[in-house]
């Protein structure tokens, strides 16, 4: 099917991570030129390596502390000397936080999730949205990752599905009327991934209790893929294919209705494939 997205430049934050990378990938399928950022730890550094020894496409690797204003403004710099207007932004960088009561959770905590979530997101945003007025065009696209602990919400991950809701219904539906200010057929849409098969849950997934008990209300019974989540990236980000879908929340969440509070089902099946 014909996207449309060959020739054009996309930024993506987190992109050596697992859902980040897969998105580069199918980007790179798509023949687009891309602009990747990472945070420069270690870990970071060796991921984003590997990342860019599987990209054929034009593209460029900066790394950046997302919540530090000169470093984002950085990023849109080389961004413009390498490739001129950005077409797309996937803001995928985020942080999952650590599981704690509220009444444990202190301010410090609460304030960095904010930071690497909200802010990071916002700060990405601004940048876009200036590249869009500098550069004509009608067309332009912003795809959010949002969370399903944004929509429903996440107990003791109370300050993640916090950040995540202020993208999902605070900003992307205040900005779905901006964009249109900069590129008269701007569009924002969120995609809001449920349990995925990623490095942060590989340790967890591996439980198949815990399999069970997380897809006791997920009527497909799977959890999803770094692919899932990045065909929907794909969808959201192509003007052929949703250009007049915008503000919209999808979720990729396998028909996820709502969370299990009262005690751990035993499983019914032998083995349930968790992915």
């Amino acid at each position: 099917m014909e996207t449309g997205l060959k020739g054009k430049t996309v930024l993506l934050s987190g992109a050596s991570g697992g859902i980040g990378s897969e998105i580069a990938r199918m980007f790179d399928l798509e023949g687009c030129k891309q602009v990747f950022t990472y945070l420069p730890d270690k870990r970071g550094k060796v991921e984003i390596e590997d990342l860019k020894k599987t990209i054929k496409g034009d593209h460029i690797a900066i790394p950046a502390d997302l919540t530090k204003e000169d470093e984002v403004e950085e990023i849109f710099k080389k961004a413009d000397e390498k490739f001129g207007r950005i077409d797309i932004l996937v803001a995928c960088a985020g942080v999952w936080s650590a599981t704690k009561f509220v009444a444990d959770r202190t301010l410090e905590e609460w304030n960095r999730a904010f930071k690497l979530n909200s802010t990071a997101d916002f700060l990405l945003t601004r940048g876009f949205f200036r590249n869009l007025r500098k550069y004509s065009g009608d067309y332009g696209s912003i795809v959010y990752i949002g969370s399903t602990a944004g929509m429903i919400g996440e107990a003791m991950h109370h300050d993640y599905a916090a950040t995540k809701s202020a993208i999902i219904y605070g900003l992307t539906q205040s900005l779905r009327v901006e964009i249109n200010e900069f590129a008269r057929h701007g569009r924002i849409n969120v995609v809001c991934p449920g349990w995925c098969a990623t490095p942060v849950t590989y340790e967890m997934l591996k439980d198949k209790q815990f399999v069970h008990t997380i897809t006791s209300t997920i009527p497909l019974r799977k959890v999803a893929t770094p692919k899932d989540i990045a065909a929907a990236v794909i969808f959201l980000s192509s003007d052929e294919l949703s250009g007049h879908v915008t503000g919209k929340v999808l979720s990729v969440d396998g028909g996820m209705n709502g969370r299990l509070f009262h005690g751990e089902l035993k499983p019914t099946t032998e083995d349930l494939k968790p992915y």
